[in-house]
């Protein structure tokens, strides 16, 4: 059981709650603790009206015609418990409180040292009955019927006459009968059985037994707490349905709401924020180490770099030995051959040629405005409106990788044209000087 504080005000008298124990308390006590206070009292107006209008007025009108058709003596305030739109109006489950004492408890809660929360039984009733299910509830001896559908709410209650087992199983069979069809189109799965306040635990199961005759089957019932009272054993969810129903069914002013649901928080939130705190903690010596391994990483690669580069360095410092130079020479020497291969290059500009193309003279040299880089020279002369052909005979050379560039001709004939072809890195065919050739 919680150690939280509950007050159940009756038209009997006044009931502390706290633990596993209730005991008598004199009417409006001074609390030095935050409580809970649950107003079960019998002689309150409880009821599911519907009206036309905005819902915004439903206050004014409940109050308007309770006092027109005198059900409550005096003024009234009207707490409205659960409120439904519904189409060209609303509906209302509401409770009319005697406007004095209302007055009085309102009075009574703000002049407490701690968080003191009032609420009302029929608040509890349909606490959590969402739509498409119901509850009955017994208290004392009064017994409560709550149920909300897609077409609007029910609510309906009786009195049993009478202290013995057969008035209360009237009671409960007046109560489900009335409701019979209503309950058995929802279902006993959806149809919850609580005991909010009992000090007869017979009378519980006596209503049970007749619950179970009418629907033809047992509701779901609701876990209760027994509780010791000067030598009774009192039955009751009223202790776990206040805590659950508080945030919802407060009748105090938001200001006081909101400071008590605050002050529920801290502990939460103090638990949460350590967690967190805990969580960044670890997170944050991860991270610690991982960046750590990063850094003894990123180091050692620098190692490994400076000593790449350090070996580089010496190595292109190292001059080659002065008997391995005639070797070097003789190598490029070779190179230089087999790129101007002059059976390979004629044989590739005969091809290339074609029979618009008329070869005058063919001669290795050097190429213009580079040191020792050799090229051919190539003299020719084209056929008369065979421009296009040499065109074709430069792709041709430059696809087989001689890079050309056209010089002043040689020959003064029309259609004489002079280039230097100059062998690319993958060319293997050129030439030395080999005259004129005429193809």
């Amino acid at each position: 059981m919680s150690a939280e504080h509950v007050y159940r005000v009756a038209n009997s008298g006044w009931l502390h709650c706290h633990g596993h124990q209730v005991q008598e308390v004199p009417a409006w006590p001074r609390l030095t603790h935050s409580a809970l206070v649950v107003l079960d009292l019998d002689d309150v107006l409880t009821d599911v009206w519907r009206f036309e209008g905005k819902a915004d007025y439903a206050a004014a009108l409940i109050e308007k015609r309770v006092r027109t058709e005198g059900l409550v003596e005096g003024a009234a305030h009207i707490v409205i418990h659960r409120l439904v739109k519904l189409p060209r109006g609303f509906q209302a489950f509401f409770s009319a409180v005697s406007l004095d004492f209302w007055q009085r408890c309102t009075q009574w809660a703000q002049e407490q040292d701690d968080h003191c929360i009032v609420m009302m039984a029929s608040g509890l009733l349909c606490h959590g009955v969402s739509v498409g299910n119901a509850r009955l509830m017994l208290s004392q001896r009064r017994l409560m019927c709550f149920a909300q559908t897609e077409a609007g709410m029910v609510f309906g209650s009786t009195q049993a006459l009478g202290s013995g087992a057969s008035a209360m199983t009237s009671a409960a069979q007046v109560l489900v009968a009335n409701n019979n069809a209503l309950l058995s189109r929802l279902g006993l799965e959806t149809v919850e059985w609580g005991t909010l306040w009992s000090t007869q635990p017979s009378d519980s199961e006596t209503c049970l037994v007749a619950v179970r005759a009418v629907l033809g089957g047992a509701p779901v019932v609701m876990p209760a707490r027994e509780l010791a009272l000067a030598g009774e054993r009192v039955q009751t969810v009223m202790p776990a349905l206040a805590r659950e129903a508080a945030g919802r069914h407060p009748l105090n002013p938001i200001v006081e709401t909101v400071a008590w649901r605050a002050e529920r928080w801290v502990a939460p939130i103090t638990v949460v924020t350590a967690l967190v705190g805990l969580v960044l903690a670890i997170v944050g010596v991860l991270v610690g180490q991982m960046a750590e391994q990063q850094r003894s990483a990123g180091l050692n690669q620098q190692a490994e770099l400076t000593a790449l580069q350090d070996r580089i360095q010496a190595v292109s410092t190292v001059e080659a030995p002065q008997k391995l130079l005639p070797v070097a020479e003789f190598s490029r020497t070779l190179d230089e051959g087999a790129r101007h291969d002059p059976v390979a290059f004629m044989s590739l500009l005969k091809a290339s040629a074609g029979n618009d193309i008329r070869i005058q003279r063919v001669r290795l040299e050097s190429a213009a405005g580079l040191a020792r880089v050799r090229a051919f020279r190539v003299d020719g002369v084209i056929a008369p409106g065979a421009s296009a052909s040499v065109t074709r005979w430069v792709s041709q050379m430059t696809a087989s990788g001689w890079k050309l560039k056209a010089v002043d001709p040689t020959y003064t004939v029309p259609g004489a044209f002079s280039y230097e072809l100059v062998a690319t890195a993958a060319t293997t065919a050129a030439a030395p000087e080999a005259g004129n050739l005429k193809p």
